[in-house]
């Protein structure tokens, strides 16, 4: 007699992040199969852009997601512009992706908390938040806003960075490189963490390239891939 079944999980469940419906096969603890059905959220964001002018679509395009809010608004920001042929001042250029890049590191800190969660090692959930609050902090202090930055907009930014802003960033990176080596170790070495993720959830190489994924999920399948690099913005 088969001791596989079937079990639905979501598309709302206390134990996901956002709305999704997985329709897991399982046989004892070991999961199977996984069918998975995404876009159970539609806020209708296409269709009140078509109501709003292009400068008003700036604020909207922030707020598809506040976690990456600011590479929204700066995506609409370049595609309005490459369309006007508006061509902006160098520095704000430069302006934009340091915005964009202390996002970027908040926003994985995030993420690598949040598999400590997962995992159910949540000393370490803790932590990680921790040393993710000083980028927190940088975002407050620098842009006036923990999450939804508002410095881009149609022609440059919004927000300038003078001397002392600078050195304030470059001083909390070097606090935060030692302690973001401490993670990487713990999630390098800590046998609770390899005995609940090594083996579990693998893409293969092939498959990555199949579905065309990017950033860190390419590269956990070994591919080498940067779009930073390959495809430059700003």
């Amino acid at each position: 007699m088969s001791s596989t079944f079937t079990m639905p999980l979501g598309p709302v469940h206390v134990a996901l992040e956002e709305p999704v419906y997985f329709n897991l096969t399982v046989e004892g603890e070991t999961v199977r199969r996984v069918d998975l059905t995404s876009g159970h959220v539609h806020r209708g964001m296409e269709a009140m852009a078509t109501q709003r002018n292009l400068i008003m679509n700036t604020t909207l395009t922030e707020r598809v997601c506040s976690l990456c809010s600011n590479s929204h608004s700066f995506t609409y920001c370049m595609s309005v512009e490459n369309v006007l042929g508006i061509v902006i001042p160098e520095r704000a250029r430069y302006l934009r992706v340091l915005a964009e890049e202390i996002k970027r590191v908040a926003s994985h800190l995030f993420n690598t908390a949040i598999q400590a969660h997962i995992i159910g090692f949540k000393s370490l959930f803790m932590h990680v938040m921790e040393v993710r609050e000083m980028m927190q902090d940088v975002k407050e202090t620098v842009y006036g806003n923990r999450m939804n930055l508002a410095s881009n907009c149609i022609g440059g930014v919004k927000c300038d960075v003078d001397r002392k802003l600078l050195d304030y960033i470059r001083d909390m990176v070097a606090k935060m490189e030692p302690a973001v080596d401490e993670i990487r170790e713990i999630y390098a070495a800590n046998s609770m963490v390899l005995a609940r993720t090594k083996g579990m959830g693998l893409l293969p190489r092939a498959d990555a390239l199949r579905l065309g994924v990017v950033g860190p999920v390419a590269r956990g399948s070994g591919i080498h891939i940067d779009v930073r690099k390959d495809s430059p913005y700003a």
